[in-house]
């Protein structure tokens, strides 16, 4: 038998292995291990759903064995994170719910997990990454052989990951574009805040209205860096109302340019109605999870 033969169980094996010890070391300050990690999200993935599973449908939904399940629960319940109750309408069942402690915990723990996965898949691109993608139906292919063909007929649907990657590709153009004018994607899209929103009565009120962007991942303290930064560089108002200097106009006019130069290329050769459709499922997605980040 050549290595070759052993070396796709025998790296499967390893990569579990390294994955299940580093996320249980990232989830140990929580108070929980990796396999009560997975069943706790399990529980919570369902729960947003409205749904209230029993142990077997949960058993079912992670994919672990219903024995294994119930010791899980009970750990669980004893750590006042799950409580079980009588199934309404099966005497022989146990309904599961999340606590209000327990929902806390599990939403501080996909949190950090979810840091750890990213650094794990960094050698292949990260989470959003196409290898991490091609990872993922390779796993899927080997979980569930018999489902290969059906899966390959089925019309391909719009998902988070390829948002995600949409999003992170973009991101990074836009990036290599500025990289020559110093100025950082945060910085130009807040110039272009200035420009279009303004004039900006206070500056707390413009700091406010970025805190809120999503795509610009800030919180307060790093709101008021980048606005200090652009005061220093003289591209921005040091007073009120805060609007753009002539530098600051400037700048954002030759910004602009190129960058709608780029986009143009990277539009080509889809067609008006595609564009509109994304428009349109791109906003209605963004609308329902900026909905959904309020109800958390």
């Amino acid at each position: 038998m050549s290595s070759d033969d052993t070396t796709t169980g025998r790296l499967l094996w390893q990569v579990t292995t390294r994955w299940r010890a580093a996320v249980d070391r990232a989830v140990a300050s929580l108070g929980l291990t990796h396999a009560q990690y997975t069943l706790l999200g399990s529980l919570y993935g369902l729960s947003r759903s409205g749904t209230r599973p029993s142990q077997r449908e949960l058993a079912d939904f992670a994919g672990l064995e219903p024995i294994y399940v119930s010791k899980l629960v009970r750990a669980l319940e004893g750590a006042g994170l799950v409580v079980r109750t009588e199934h309404p309408t099966d005497p022989r069942a146990l309904q599961l719910t999340l606590t209000d402690q327990g929902t806390a915990v599990i939403r501080e723990a996909v949190t950090v997990v979810h840091a750890l996965q990213e650094e794990l898949t960094a050698p292949i691109g990260g989470i959003a990454g196409p290898r991490n993608r091609d990872l993922i139906r390779t796993l899927q292919a080997l979980l569930h052989p018999s489902d290969r063909s059906e899966k390959m007929t089925k019309t391909q649907v719009l998902t988070g990951q390829d948002i995600s990657e949409a999003h992170g590709a973009v991101r990074k153009l836009h990036e290599q574009i500025l990289h020559g004018s110093g100025t950082t994607s945060n910085e130009q899209i807040t110039l272009r805040v200035v420009a279009v929103r303004g004039p900006w009565t206070t500056r707390t009120a413009l700091r406010d209205y970025l805190q809120d962007q999503p795509q610009l991942a800030l919180d307060q303290s790093a709101a008021d860096r980048l606005l200090d930064s652009l005061e220093q560089r003289g591209l921005i108002t040091t007073d009120t109302p805060v609007v753009l200097t002539a530098q600051g106009k400037d700048l954002l006019d030759r910004l602009t340019a190129t960058v709608q130069g780029t986009a143009a290329r990277l539009y080509d050769g889809l067609s008006p109605d595609d564009l509109a459709v994304a428009q349109r499922v791109l906003t209605k997605v963004t609308e329902q999870a900026e909905h959904l980040r309020r109800q958390l």
